[in-house]
């Protein structure tokens, strides 16, 4: 039903029937091999060889038949290839017996063409054939040698083959409506689930055009940055802000799941950062703004945390401020080990109200600062077994010295890579690696 969903309406249920009409028809070749075999083995024996070359006829029909089942031909002319076989293997075994009573099998083959899907204009025709060949055979031999006809023989033939005409209308039609109902209701389910996935598409465009294009280019600081979403559209995200030449500003933020409604509202918190940005104000201040915003144009169940680091290379000192986040972590490249500049801070968006702090941090050449969301501390292997915070920190201290920015955020991003092997993304990843040269 996956493949066919693809067709149009009509190729689709000829498709469908003629898959159908050929896993019959060759499941019955294997009672024509075993009716014909029989049927010869008794001319051989009774020395009827006219009959016996006739099976041998059907059997090189059946065998021409199963050579070209997985050939193309059979697939796109299946239903006139089936009424030809019909008919021709409908004659072969009527000639078997010459005489000119009818035989049981006159009463019996009709009945083979119900187990296809035909419709009256096309199952006529190897009921006609087998028709002509026993009742009006014998219409005709009773009119030329003048003998008292037997009516009962042809009217119970007649009334079979009407009755498997009528039945197997009936059928096919019944058999068509039932897929054509099957095909559009799940046709428009695809077609439902196609337009989910252009819009995902097109939000997870408009989320990616949201990331800043490249990182940037500042003299006194390395930075690099990545975000990889779970999901089509990821709950994650990250800016570059440069306030003055002095002055650069980085923005962490995660909220809580990731979908649609997670893009929309880090959409709007991106548009506010931009105009707050137009007029810098102190890193706890932004953020006070933003939680305002938050929790008046978004759901109770939607929080952002978020870290707000603003970079200054005159005081050689940086100031942050944290609602909810993970802490920035510091290798101080003096002594050689990592720091954890932490704040606690409730997630902007909560009805508690928020008392945001900010603090500030000195910072020396080569030292450098981490900003992340918890999806990597979150990242499982397939033993369920967690990536952790500690691990991130070794990992970052082992990395740190004497790497770049774009160097240090690619080792600790494949050593996650590494860790989670086989086992799912269940969360957005972002990280984000700044270096003071």
């Amino acid at each position: 039903m996956d493949q066919l969903i693809l067709l149009p309406e009509n190729e689709a249920t000829r498709t469908f029937i003629n898959s159908r009409n050929g896993r019959v028809l060759f499941r019955l070749l294997w009672l024509f091999t075993i009716l014909v075999l029989a049927e010869g083995i008794f001319a051989l024996s009774t020395n009827q060889y006219v009959q016996a070359g006739q099976s041998v006829a059907s059997l090189l029909l059946i065998r021409g038949l199963f050579f070209i089942r997985e050939r193309p031909l059979l697939t796109k002319h299946l239903r006139p290839i089936l009424l030809a076989y019909l008919s021709l293997q409908f004659l072969l075994l009527r000639l078997y017996n010459l005489d000119v009573g009818l035989q049981p099998q006159d009463y019996i083959l009709p009945w083979l063409v119900l187990c296809f899907r035909l419709p009256a204009a096309q199952a006529v025709i190897p009921l006609a054939i087998l028709w002509l060949a026993s009742t009006g055979r014998n219409i005709l031999t009773t009119i030329l040698t003048d003998s008292i006809p037997e009516f009962l023989p042809v009217i119970a033939q007649s009334t079979i083959s009407l009755v498997v005409l009528i039945w197997g209308k009936r059928l096919a039609e019944k058999h068509h409506s039932k897929f054509l109902d099957i095909w559009r209701r799940e046709n428009r389910r695809h077609r439902e689930r196609r337009r989910m996935r252009e819009e995902l598409d097109d939000a997870r465009k408009t989320q990616l055009s949201m990331l800043p294009p490249g990182d940037p280019k500042i003299p006194w600081l390395d930075i690099a940055g990545i975000s990889i979403p779970a999901s089509e559209v990821g709950g994650d995200y990250y800016d570059y802000f440069t306030v003055s030449e002095t002055q650069q500003t980085v923005v962490v933020a995660d909220v809580a799941g990731h979908g649609v409604a997670s893009a929309l509202l880090l959409s709007g918190i991106r548009s506010c950062l931009y105009l707050l940005n137009e007029s810098p104000e102190a890193p706890a201040d932004t953020l006070t703004k933003l939680d305002r915003m938050v929790r008046k144009t978004s759901s109770s169940r939607l929080f952002v945390t978020m870290l707000y680091v603003l970079f200054d290379c005159e005081r050689k000192e940086l100031t942050f401020s944290i609602a909810g986040h993970p802490p920035l972590l510091r290798y101080c490249a003096e002594s050689g080990e990592i720091e954890e500049l932490g704040l606690v801070a409730l997630p902007l968006g909560t009805a508690l109200g928020n008392n945001l702090e900010e603090k500030r941090e000195p910072f020396g050449r080569q030292d450098v600062f981490l900003l992340y969301t918890d999806g990597i501390a979150e990242t499982m292997n397939s033993r369920q077994d967690l990536y952790g915070n500690e691990r991130l920190a070794q990992r970052f201290l082992e990395s740190a010295p004497n790497r770049s920015a774009k160097e240090i955020r690619d080792t600790l991003l494949g050593d996650v890579w590494n860790f989670k092997g086989d086992g799912e993304q269940t969360d957005d990843i972002t990280i984000v690696v700044v270096k003071v040269h």
